[in-house]
């Protein structure tokens, strides 16, 4: 199995985070990861076999060849099937806006085909990504057609935005939706239709993801002995809280995904009085 993680050049760097490619072949055997909702809407091209979804009602469909991924609240298990090939756009919070005409929060927990939206345009590219040889040409094809759908949204509403997620990035633990529209001098009504419309997320869901984000990246980095006093430093003073919100994102306890993903040791050393 092979991954790449390639960093977009020039304009696009503004509203593209990275792009990554994988692709396996039927001797690698079928892996599956779980996929953690993040602020990062998404789209994907497979060039061979699409991706099996298992979602968190225990649903499973195959994926699209090509589609656009809202944001999401919860996880789901993504699972290779044979010969896999896909490139992977992945969006800044306010970089999908900049190349989708509509609101981003009408893709909100949804996955939408591309050619839905951009017809043969997009068989054309699934297909010219199919007899390309290299990563650099398939990133080059992508990115012409991300070209092709640029347009700026309007700057004061950039700005905005981009300080109000600079904002709950540095300060995720003390920002609300109220404080935030203080601090933007907006009224909480147009805050939210803001967000809706480029960013594809309420302000108070689309903290709620920065912050688990946050303590995801918490708990990979950090020895904790005690993850009672972990959730208290992460703005949770209610534990069931927050072992039910860790549930809805991770579809694991707290506890089992310290253990599974943390510290090796963890068993030894980690004390944290489960809630059911």
């Amino acid at each position: 199995m092979h991954f790449q993680i390639i960093q977009p050049q020039g304009v696009l760097r503004q509203f593209v985070k990275y792009y990554w490619i994988m692709e396996s072949n039927p001797g690698d055997g079928n892996v599956t990861e779980r996929v953690i909702p993040t602020e990062n809407v998404q789209i994907m091209f497979h060039y061979k076999n699409p991706f099996s979804v298992c979602a968190s009602d225990n649903s499973i469909h195959r994926q699209s060849q090509s589609f656009i991924s809202g944001l999401s609240n919860t996880y789901c298990d993504v699972s290779t099937q044979g010969e896999t090939g896909v490139i992977a756009v992945t969006f800044r919070p306010l970089g999908a806006c900049h190349f989708f005409k509509f609101p981003i929060s009408e893709i909100e927990e949804r996955n939408i085909n591309l050619r839905d939206i951009f017809a043969a345009e997009v068989q054309d590219i699934e297909e010219q990504l199919y007899g390309m040889p290299s990563a650099k040409e398939r990133i080059a094809c992508v990115e012409a057609f991300l070209m092709r759908r640029f347009a700026l949204i309007p700057v004061y509403d950039y700005r905005l935005l981009e300080s109000g997620i600079r904002l709950i990035k540095t300060d995720g633990l003390h920002v609300n939706p109220n404080l935030l529209s203080d601090k933007l001098f907006l009224t909480s009504k147009t805050l939210e239709r803001k967000f809706a419309k480029y960013i594809g997320k309420s302000p108070k869901q689309f903290i709620k993801l920065i912050r688990f984000q946050h303590i995801l990246s918490e708990l990979q980095h950090t020895s904790y002995t005690n993850l009672s006093v972990f959730a208290y430093e992460n703005g949770y003073y209610d534990q069931a809280h927050f072992i039910r919100d860790f549930k809805t994102y991770a579809g694991l306890t707290p506890k089992v995904y310290y253990r599974k993903y943390c510290v090796s040791n963890a068993d030894d050393h980690c004390h944290y009085n489960e809630v059911e």
